[in-house]
């Protein structure tokens, strides 16, 4: 594979690979406090490693040393598994089936570290390192931090499109993988979300589709298991040197969904006391939910929030950062595939991608101002979806939000909607700079329009007016984009 015109193979082994990406500039957009003309601009010198869509991003700030003592880093998004072939979701024929169906044809067991970090000389680099293979490829899967560690959960496999039952978990202080049990064959699911409790003790399963997808419906099932419990019993059997260590975990039965949702994520709140989903199927290939329901995890109960987003979307990437739930883009469906299938649309419209970003601020929850509180901060001008979403705290307290991945869209040639790894970031129209002589009085830095800017898409944004403050950045797959809103 190529890094940036440079030739590297990778290995099987806990190889590590840094690659370096700069940036000679800050680049960011004021909304709310300063309006302003919003633009896409394809970064040249910066691809991501490898396509990839359907994976997962996880933040986890965890330090420790290597074998010679010396301190390292576990402070990384860790991006895990996915759909990393170049035609993305491939169609496949439908004879004798119902509806058209799309597959990826090749699925990832590789596990990336992203880490941005600020130099001295006031440019950022972003580290990519490739860490240790996972035990397994998977795809459409959940993955959580719990206990210092990464926890993998659900997805499939390809060919056979079978739910993985194997519960796989990393330690970054020793780059190390376990399988440390398996789920009980009936809360098996993919395409589902995962959340922890306060003392991260407990690894919350929620939602998602079982082996047959929409079949009937998609699942409003909720588990849970002591992550503790189950990680001791590993310890336990392997120092003992049991071979071929089996366990299916104990799980406790949790409060259903109000509504089954496939297609979705769930994020925690900051104190571990509640959790969030939003949107997602029901039923697919129907049009998506625009609701969004809250998990009180010590009440055991889920309430619909009395504020929904203001688009329908499934698949779409959620991140708690600063107090506010985004909702990334995502997915729908032509009208006619749920409503009138013997009318099935052309291949190239029957997925559309939702071309914005949602916010929501959670700190209005239970107050008189709750209501109607979903605000669209910003366009993503190109079709794009299927990517995960990670937040990272910076050094200046704040937290930057990246997004990986996506596939594009529909190549009438492959029939498919192939991955990107291209870079691509959402400015003012007017270049920022990282030169502090050149702040503005809105508190960013900022310089004259330069004729190496590429502008590939616009959004005036005059309706943002909230006194909230916070900074989001968004790397998608291919996308990235720095947001302020003052």
């Amino acid at each position: 594979m190529q890094f940036f015109g440079s030739s590297f193979s990778s290995t099987s082994s806990a190889f590590l690979l840094p690659l370096l990406v700069s940036f000679s500039s800050t680049i960011a957009v004021v909304l709310g406090k300063a309006d302003g003309q919003l633009s896409w601009v394809v970064l040249d010198d910066a691809v991501l490693p490898t396509p990839l869509s359907d994976n997962t991003a996880t933040y986890i700030d965890n330090k420790s040393e290597d074998a010679g003592g010396n301190s390292r880093t576990g402070d990384m998004i860790y991006i895990a598994g996915g759909c990393n072939s170049p035609q993305g979701n491939t169609h496949r024929d439908s004879t004798g089936l119902e509806l058209d169906f799309f597959l990826c044809e090749s699925i990832s067991d590789a596990l990336y570290g992203f880490q941005p970090a600020n130099e001295d000389n006031g440019e950022s680099n972003l580290v990519i390192t490739e860490l240790a293979t996972m035990p397994r490829p998977r795809y459409r899967h959940a993955a959580v931090r719990a206990d210092g560690k990464l926890w993998l959960i659900g997805g499939r496999t390809i060919p056979d499109d079978t739910i993985i039952a194997e519960i796989d978990v990393y330690d970054p202080a020793t780059d190390v993988w376990s399988t440390v049990g398996t789920i009980p064959e009936e809360y098996l699911a993919s395409d589902n979300g995962a959340f922890t409790n306060a003392e991260q003790s407990e690894i919350y399963v929620v939602g998602g589709y079982n082996q047959n997808y929409y079949e009937p419906e998609a699942l409003a099932t909720t588990f849970s298991f002591n992550i503790r419990e189950t990680f001791g019993k590993f310890l336990m059997e392997n120092n003992n040197m049991m071979e071929n260590f089996e366990q299916t975990i104990q799980v406790t039965k949790r409060a259903n969904l109000n509504q089954q949702r496939g297609d979705m994520h769930a994020v925690a709140s900051y104190d571990g006391t509640t959790a969030y989903v939003a949107g997602g199927y029901a039923s697919y290939p129907c049009q998506p939910l625009t609701t969004v329901e809250v998990y009180d995890i010590e009440k055991d109960v889920w309430e619909y929030v009395p504020s929904d987003l203001l688009s329908a979307r499934g698949d779409q990437a959620m991140v708690h950062a600063n107090n506010q739930i985004y909702a990334i883009g995502g997915e729908v469906n032509h009208p006619d595939q749920c409503a009138a299938p013997e009318l099935l649309p052309i291949l190239s419209v029957q997925s559309q991608a939702v071309n914005d970003v949602e916010m929501f601020d959670t700190t209005l929850l239970g107050t008189s101002e709750l209501a109607d509180t979903w605000t669209d901060i910003v366009d993503i001008p190109d079709f794009r979806f299927r990517f995960s979403a990670a937040s990272y705290p910076m050094d200046d307290a704040t937290e930057q939000v990246y997004v990986f991945g996506g596939q594009t869209t529909f190549d009438d040639d492959c029939k498919c909607y192939p991955t990107t790894n291209e870079i691509t970031t959402i400015v003012r129209t007017s270049t920022l700079t990282n030169n502090k002589n050149d702040m503005n009085n809105d508190g960013m830095y900022e310089k004259e329009e330069s004729n190496d800017t590429v502008t590939t898409g616009s959004k005036n944004d005059s309706s943002s007016s909230s006194n909230r403050s916070s900074f989001i950045t968004i790397i998608a797959g291919a996308i990235m984009m720095t947001v302020i809103v003052m």
